[in-house]
């Protein structure tokens, strides 16, 4: 009974929707002719306006226009075609069979131009649509033309009828398809439906409850509901096993993600290789540290991207049959692709524990190349010192067995003074070793005052007369008549000064000149000390106001006094008083060390040091 139901709502459906797809294709084809009776009104308007009136107003049915104009038309929807004026009157006519010309005034807005409109259906035939427009020549008066056409309506045309048919049968019969289909697979149901009634009316017939169609019947939907009961707690099952499946998977891609993130943030390039030797996994960090390109590096042979023989007996020890899989081991090499870097590196085994499985190496290597240049000056720099302290020593003990065996009151006083300068010489390393050591400690806070810098640039200008006398040169200064003050420590910017005079005197030229000037330049006082020596080259003048750092340059470190620290001393005191100290060189012409120091203006009556 059910799937006679259903029989029938398919064939409702069918029938439904083969109505609507015929009304469809009739609304179409009902605005197809309307369009259509459009243009062939718009058209023939727009024609007729063009011919002469004497021609349009020949009706006498000689073969005139307006009678070719009916022949040309005869059969379709064509009504009528007059000429007249805007007050309706006709001045000629011809119409098409059952039709006549209404004697309508056109609309006001029809001198404007061309025109159309719907008339009403008179004596029961169909709407009229008119179309009008003005006539060329109007013979003295204003003419127009006038075309009416049937208003076509909801037809079905014979050439579509056959496309119609055709279509509803194709879809007519997909029904009985459709309900073949749908009996074939609810068989097995029916059966079912069927058993189970058949088992319903002997459970319930009167009298009889002790049939066995009865405790059959209890069974087959005792086993039914077990089985319903253990097919959904199986389904229950594989969503929850699925959606911890799902969520161990994302969480293993999030550790995994956060794994690496974290090994490529650190600061040393990471190398893992697999116990045959190549590399399974490299951090951002080897690329610029190796100066190899990564896709050269992961997944190769170690003999197709190491270029160091440092690194490759590194590797050896842990690739092949002979790995060492129970120590780490480190070597410090210079990578032959990147020059003036110095490289630790570190490879540890990594085992499943107790050595009983390797896994392969990881390499860590580390930039150690400030480490190095820093152990490579402080050994420059504690031989150096030992060399000054040595020879003012040496000087010293000379000098003193001179005064010990001499009576020659002129030999007595050279000897005192000779040993005072050697004094004072090693004075002034111990003191710069004492700020150094201050600086680096944080121990040295500058007490500033607001002073004037005329006397302290004079003092350090006759300090350096002696010295430079004794190596002929001449010491220049160059002070504007006025100097506004500046916020420092005397004493100590005292000490940056006399270092950067004592370099200028120290590397200059027998015959040459040392300049001490300064100058009002917009918010600042700008203090130069500018030399005619030896000059810096491009590529160290960044790197002299570096502790210990002594420029390498035949006539300069190799033959004078030096320890690496005046330079250094000088512009940490600058920056001390939030100052900048600059310098500009060119080798063999000279160089220009210049103090930048903040003006600072100071309420009328404020003391001035």
């Amino acid at each position: 009974m059910k799937l006679n139901r259903i029989g029938i709502i398919l064939i409702a459906c069918a029938l439904a929707a083969i109505t609507l797809v015929v009304a469809l294709l009739v609304v179409r084809q009902q605005a197809s002719q309307a369009a259509q009776v459009r243009n062939k009104g718009v058209g023939l308007v727009k024609a007729l306006s063009t011919v002469p009136m004497t021609l349009l107003a020949d009706s006498s049915g000689r073969g005139g226009v307006l009678a070719a104009v009916l022949a040309s038309h005869d059969g379709s929807d064509f009504a009528y075609v007059t000429i007249g004026d805007a007050n309706g009157r006709v001045l000629a006519e011809i119409a098409g069979s059952g039709s006549i010309a209404p004697a309508t005034p056109l609309p006001a807005d029809a001198q404007a131009g061309f025109g159309e409109r719907t008339l009403p259906a008179a004596g029961g035939s169909a709407p009229l649509r008119e179309f009008y427009g003005p006539l060329a020549d109007g013979s003295g008066g204003r003419a127009f033309v006038r075309v009416g056409f049937h208003q076509p309506g909801f037809t079905v045309l014979a050439q579509d009828v056959s496309f119609l048919a055709l279509l509803a049968l194709m879809m007519f019969l997909v029904v009985p398809v459709m309900y073949v289909v749908i009996k074939r697979e609810m068989a097995p149901l029916a059966a079912l439906s069927q058993q189970l009634r058949g088992q319903l009316r002997q459970l319930a017939a009167p009298g009889r409850p002790d049939q066995p169609g009865a405790d059959d019947m209890r069974e087959l939907i005792t086993n039914m509901q077990h089985y319903l009961d253990q097919a959904g707690a199986r389904i229950v099952q594989l969503e929850e096993g699925s959606l911890n499946t799902t969520a161990d998977n994302r969480l293993l891609q999030y550790g995994s993600k956060k794994l690496n993130a974290a090994l490529q943030s650190l600061p040393d390039g990471l190398l893992m290789l697999d116990p045959a030797g190549d590399v399974t996994f490299a951090s951002g960090k080897v690329e610029p540290l190796l100066g190899i390109p990564m896709d050269q590096i992961l997944g190769q042979p170690l003999d197709a991207w190491c270029c160091d023989p440092a690194l490759r007996t590194l590797f050896g020890r842990y690739s092949g049959d002979l790995r060492d899989n129970a120590r780490s081991h480190k070597i410090d090499f210079a990578p032959q692709n990147v020059e003036g870097r110095q490289l630790s590196a570190t490879a540890q085994p990594l085992s499943g524990g107790h050595g009983t499985m390797s896994f392969g190496t990881l390499v860590v290597l580390r930039d150690v190349t400030r480490e190095y240049l820093a152990r490579q000056a402080g050994n420059d720099f504690v031989a150096h010192v030992s060399h000054e302290l040595k020879s003012p020593l040496n000087v010293i003990g000379m000098y003193a067995e001179m005064l010990a065996d001499s009576d020659d009151e002129s030999m007595r006083v050279e000897s005192l003074n000779v040993i005072q300068d050697e004094i004072e010489r090693m004075n002034a390393l111990v003191g710069n070793l004492l700020n150094v050591s201050k600086l680096e400690t944080g121990s040295m806070s500058p007490e500033r005052n607001r002073v004037r810098l005329d006397d302290m640039l004079r003092d350090a200008y006759e300090q350096a007369l002696p010295r430079a006398e004794g190596m002929q040169l001449r010491v220049l200064l160059d002070l504007p008549r006025e100097l506004e003050a500046v916020a420092i420590d005397k004493d100590l910017f005292r000490i940056a000064l006399n270092n950067l005079l004592t370099n200028a005197i120290k590397y200059n030229r027998p015959g040459g000149s040392v300049t001490l000037a300064a100058r009002n330049e917009d918010n600042e006082i700008v203090i130069s000390v500018r030399d005619t020596g030896i000059g810096i080259a491009p590529e160290a003048q960044d790197r002299i106001f570096e502790k210990f750092y002594r420029v390498s340059e035949a006539g300069a470190a190799t033959q004078r006094g030096g320890h690496g620290l005046g330079l250094y001393l000088a512009a940490q005191i600058v920056e001390l008083h939030h100052g900048r100290l600059v310098v500009e060189s060119e080798p063999g012409v000279g160089s220009t060390f210049s103090v930048h120091l903040k003006i600072v203006y100071a309420p009328a009556g404020a003391a001035v040091l």
